[in-house]
């Protein structure tokens, strides 16, 4: 069913504010406060206040703007992560969207319950201030859950409804965007779960859509928990197949499997030390099998698969500057190697992925995969999501939430060949009830791909001024993996004093 966002009583208002973001010379930022029901059967009550960023177009031609729609759940991409920082100098948005901002606007819509929205679900302080890195660092699981079931009794006490804080929620949140802009059609840029967020969107409001662009596909019929392990397995297979397939990777490293595998299973016995240099200070770090796994991961996931036999043989030879550097960026972004247990204190993610993705999960079938995985499984283990889920008590989605959408509109699908968040089997899966629809895989990329290879960043702006999924490719997509300039990068690394393991 629609949502009520046509109604009178449900109609949505905009606020003009002070945009804390600095242009370059030359390009102009509107900033807005978009307004709309919490529960939009319930018009009259709590209000959401979403924050919106519009990237003026260089001229003015009236043409359809796109509308970025961010990933998690939970991004929140008009908020630094340093205090008194530039969000949109920090992501780059200026360069990044130049091409498309020629002729079209570029509008940026918060996820409601993400950062930089009232209400915000976040259950603890964000990760910007050196004191709340420090504790958080030190909270323990028992605490952990503690601040957990705290913050969903502080929401209950404010008469925060979770209910209200889902995918489709968000997808209506954008049809009132466009309503209070006038806008009778926009374009759709989601990543990462963001293209779950435009799927929606598609299926709820296809008279809105002029066409899609769908980076990283996470679908509303795939479950991202559900074969976790296994898809982590099957991308260090193909990493395999393609460093054997390479002549140099395949002489460097004739037994790169066992090589891997071998340091996956060291890390767990006997932790590696690492000295990362943060924004706040040295901090050193333990690295057991799971934490290895989720640094090499981590290469994956931003496209430098070619260099994890690289990293990897160097720390044979005590070596670890290869994985500091990723491990650092890791941490600065994502955290997770310093923590003492897994984190997820953000309301919003926990909302959507306990009411769409872990209530569908078989957990039995979940942890005999994990088993079967043997040291691919690690990552996976750290999960503690479905103990999250208990305490933050939000119903299942109903079944025809995760059903494919089936939609005319023009959709360009773009997936890394390393990426393991969101596989290309999920994109090839979307595609299959998306009847105007392009499926693109970038062999060598992770996950994101548009801000990986500037042939994703160019297919997508031509996709977007004409949506026709027939047209050629302006470049090449199938580039392996170029294990030659991986080895040239390792061995041109400026030297520092070793780090042993312990």
């Amino acid at each position: 069913m629609l949502c009520l966002a046509g109604s009178a009583l449900a109609a949505p208002r905009l606020e003009r504010e002070r945009c804390p973001f600095k242009p370059p010379r030359g390009d102009r930022v509107e900033c807005h406060v978009l307004i709309v029901p919490e529960n939009r059967e319930l018009p009259q009550g709590r209000k959401v206040r979403l924050k919106v960023a519009v990237l003026k177009a260089k001229r003015t031609a009236g043409l359809e703007p796109v509308v970025y729609l961010s990933g998690g759940p939970g991004d929140a991409p008009l908020v630094a992560s340093t205090p008194g920082a530039d969000a949109l100098a920090e992501g780059d948005w200026w360069n990044e969207t130049a091409n498309i901002r020629r002729r079209r606007d570029v509008i940026i819509l918060s996820q409601r319950g993400a950062g930089g929205t009232t209400p915000n679900l976040d259950c603890f302080d964000p990760r910007t201030s050196e004191p709340a890195k420090a504790r958080r660092r030190a909270v323990t699981e028992q605490q952990e859950r503690d601040i957990l079931a705290s913050c969903r009794a502080l929401l209950e006490r404010r008469k925060v409804d979770l209910t209200m804080y889902t995918t489709p929620a968000l997808a209506d949140d954008v049809a009132d965007l466009a309503m209070a802009f006038s806008l009778p059609r926009i374009n759709l840029h989601g990543v990462s779960y963001g293209t779950r967020w435009a799927l929606e969107v598609m299926r709820r409001h296809p008279g809105l859509v002029r066409s899609a662009v769908l980076d990283g596909v996470y679908p509303p019929q795939v479950n991202g928990e559900q074969d976790e392990s296994e898809i982590v397995r099957r991308t260090f297979l193909q990493l395999y197949a393609d460093c054997a397939a390479d002549a140099v990777c395949r002489e460097r490293h004739p037994a790169v499997r066992t090589m891997i595998e071998g340091a996956i299973a060291s890390a767990e016995r006997t932790p590696l030390l690492l000295t990362l240099q943060l924004e706040d200070g040295a901090q050193t770090a333990r690295l057991d099998g799971a934490k290895l796994l989720l640094v090499l991961l981590r290469m994956m996931r931003d496209g430098e698969a070619a260099l994890i036999p690289e990293a990897v043989a160097a720390v044979g030879r005590d070596d670890l500057r290869l994985l500091r550097m990723f491990a650092e960026d890791l941490e600065s972004n994502d955290g997770g190697l310093l923590e003492q247990n897994t984190q997820q204190f953000d309301g919003l993610y926990n909302s959507i992925e306990c009411r769409e993705t872990w209530s569908a999960v078989d957990r039995a079938a979940r942890r005999r995969q994990i088993a079967a995985s043997g040291l691919y499984g690690l990552v996976a283990r750290l999960s503690k999501s479905p103990a999250f889920c208990q305490l933050w008590r939000v119903p299942a989605a109903p079944v025809a939430e995760r059903q494919p959408v089936k939609s005319e509109i023009p959709v360009l699908l773009l997936s890394g060949g390393y990426d393991w968040l969101t596989p290309p089997a999920w994109g090839r899966e979307a595609a299959k009830t998306l009847s105007s629809s392009r499926h693109v895989v970038f062999r060598s990329q992770g996950h994101g791909v548009v801000v990986q290879d500037p042939c994703a960043g160019r297919l997508r702006d031509g996709f977007i001024d004409d949506p026709n999924p027939k047209r050629a490719l302006p470049c090449r997509v199938r580039t392996p993996p170029n294990f030659t300039a991986a080895y040239e990068r390792a061995r041109n690394l400026p030297r520092y004093d070793k780090e042993k393991s312990e």
